[in-house]
């Protein structure tokens, strides 16, 4: 039995390894403010400067480690698309079926001989995809990230039951720049005074973290619960509510410890990647 290890098979394996992870890492976590159009158009032009390299060099056993970053950038491409852009079952198999399709002419067309071409023109290309690839990220690193709006009622509705909810505003979600942004609305929370301070129920409807495209804009419904307007052993409406069919609406950056009158404090705290400002009417 032969146990000896290749050193240099070990080592070549363990570069692949580490530059599939850095891929991964480079696309999932590394630059959360990239546009996701911009990770995902770096990662394939990754694959084409690889592939091009290693059409480049010729050293045996190194034309094939560069393949198989390759293969690797490409990888991280498809993963990196089917999770954050929503293309649909058909997105999903067209682009599955194509890079299949893909892979199997390079391989066809590399056992045939045709994907032998000059090195001066495979160093050309790399040149390319690499002024590209830098010329890309300085225009997504420059560009606007999103804005978030809000509009908030001067006054809400009291709740008919414990377990009511009412509208009281709107936050906007707004992608100014040309690329795709990922956008995620800022928190929203609350107080009620009765005039003492309780926990409100704020909460939006339906708070959607994706992407938006270019230009494009999402709004989200901001709702208050009724548990902040009922006693909870009683289930019914605090006294400070009882003859009032609205409450006054204000909205700070934080609950005051102590209220005169009942009131709802809408608390918007601000994403760190967002410029939020109310709306003027």
């Amino acid at each position: 039995m032969n146990a000896k290890i290749d050193r240099v098979k070990v080592l070549y394996a363990v570069g692949v390894l580490l530059g599939i992870i850095a891929a991964f890492y480079f696309g999932f976590e590394l630059l959360e403010d990239l546009s996701p159009t911009t990770t995902s158009a770096v990662l394939l032009l990754g694959f084409v400067a690889f592939f091009f390299v290693g059409l480049y060099v010729e050293t045996e056993t190194l034309d094939t480690v560069l393949y198989a970053l390759a293969a690797g950038a490409y990888l991280v491409f498809v993963a990196y698309t089917l999770a954050v852009f929503e293309i649909g079952d058909g997105g999903v198999f067209v682009l599955l079926a194509g890079s299949s399709a893909l892979f199997v002419a390079l391989g066809y067309l590399s056992s045939k001989g045709r994907l032998d071409i000059e090195r001066r023109r495979a160093l050309a290309v790399v040149a390319v995809v690499l002024a590209l690839a830098l010329g890309l990220l300085v225009f997504d690193v420059t560009g606007a990230q999103p804005t978030y709006d809000y509009d908030f009622e001067d006054e809400v509705d009291v709740p008919d039951e414990i377990r009511g909810e009412e509208v009281v505003g709107s936050v906007t979600v707004e992608n100014p720049f040309a690329l795709s942004r990922v956008a995620e609305a800022p928190v929203v929370d609350g107080c009620i005074y009765t005039p003492d301070r309780e926990t409100a129920g704020v909460r939006y409807d339906d708070r959607t973290r994706g992407v938006l495209g270019g230009g494009e804009s999402r709004v989200h419904d901001v709702i208050v619960r009724g548990e902040g307007f009922y006693d909870h052993e009683t289930n019914e409406l605090h006294d400070a509510f009882a003859d009032r069919e609205t409450v006054p609406v204000e909205v700070a950056d934080e609950c005051p410890e102590e209220a005169d009158e009942p009131k709802l404090v809408v608390v918007v705290t601000d994403n760190e990647r967002a410029s939020i400002s109310p709306t003027v009417p």
